[in-house]
């Protein structure tokens, strides 16, 4: 009988220990099911069609649907936010966080007085869009891109028949 007793009770603390460590094993609060860099994109699927696509935050990330099951989420600034999917009949097929992070690349900020700008310095520095930059240089760089990428779409829609 002693040596049944004494058999039980590793068993008992192992079995504890296991369920305990399936419970410090689990992902933390703050991990978000997505995660995307500001200024890029990423494809997300889903499970299920979605026709309503609900953001918590649209200032952190922005979602499209590309076609029912995928959603393309860009992220706008850096932060977490929330994203809801709902079917056509309003039935939630999807709920998962979307945390928007600082890029993997060498990105360095310049401050002149109350003047911040970023600048992405792979392989050479280069200006970037950082919602926390001035708004005079930003508003400068986003009419350059505009213009840039508008003579880009203009040549490729003259060199394909369209106009």
């Amino acid at each position: 009988m002693q040596m049944m007793h004494a058999l039980k009770r590793p068993l008992r603390t192992f079995a504890c220990a296991a369920a305990l460590s399936g419970s410090l094993v689990t992902v933390p609060a703050w991990a978000a099911d997505l995660k995307v860099e500001v200024n890029h994109s990423r494809l997300h699927a889903l499970g299920q069609a979605a026709s309503t696509v609900i953001v918590g935050n649209p200032a952190i990330a922005n979602v499209s649907v590309s076609n029912n099951n995928t959603l393309v989420v860009f992220g706008r600034s850096y932060g977490t936010t929330n994203l809801i999917a709902l079917d056509e009949t309003g039935r939630q097929v999807a709920d998962f966080d979307i945390r928007v992070t600082a890029p993997r690349e060498s990105v360095v900020t310049v401050n002149r007085g109350a003047v911040q700008t970023s600048m992405s310095c792979a392989p050479r520095c280069v200006r970037i869009i950082d919602t926390s930059d001035a708004i005079q240089p930003t508003d400068d760089l986003v009419a350059t891109t505009k213009s840039v990428t508008g003579y880009a779409d203009e040549v490729a829609a003259s060199s394909s028949g369209q106009d």
